[in-house]
């Protein structure tokens, strides 16, 4: 099972009043239309789909224990946990991880692959090994 997390989180969705909270119950969303990312997202065909499925992704991100990762409890979460937390069907985030993980959009990149990861911290250990690899 792969593990994502959002790109840049701290720099996109953390805002100094978000730092300070425990628990986010809301999430600072870019209002940026005019970046290639965006417009590639916007000129797609399923581009609603697509968008709704971005900001539910990052609305669960925000609240996991590393904001930003998509794993707690040990594991990675999946399509089905999305469907599963969001209400909304998992083909819509089968198609945001494929679309969204493209180099010439780039909002999600995959950390870990395939492998059973343990723990939160093996995980942080697996993103830093191949940050720096």
């Amino acid at each position: 099972m792969s593990i994502y997390r959002v790109k840049d989180w701290d720099k996109h969705f953390e805002k100094a009043e978000s730092r300070r909270c425990k628990n986010m119950l809301w999430v600072p969303i870019p209002t940026k239309h005019d970046g290639s990312g965006f417009r590639r997202v916007a000129a797609h065909h399923r581009a609603g789909e697509l968008f709704a499925a971005w900001i539910l992704i990052v609305e669960v991100a925000a609240k996991m224990p590393t904001r930003g990762l998509l794993f707690k409890d040990g594991k990675a979460i999946t399509v089905k946990d999305l469907e599963y937390r969001t209400g909304f069907p998992e083909e819509m985030f089968f198609l945001a991880f494929e679309i969204l993980t493209k180099p010439e959009i780039g909002w999600l990149e995959r950390v870990a692959g395939d492998e059973i990861i343990p723990d939160e911290d093996y995980a942080k250990d697996a993103i830093l090994a191949q940050e720096s690899g």
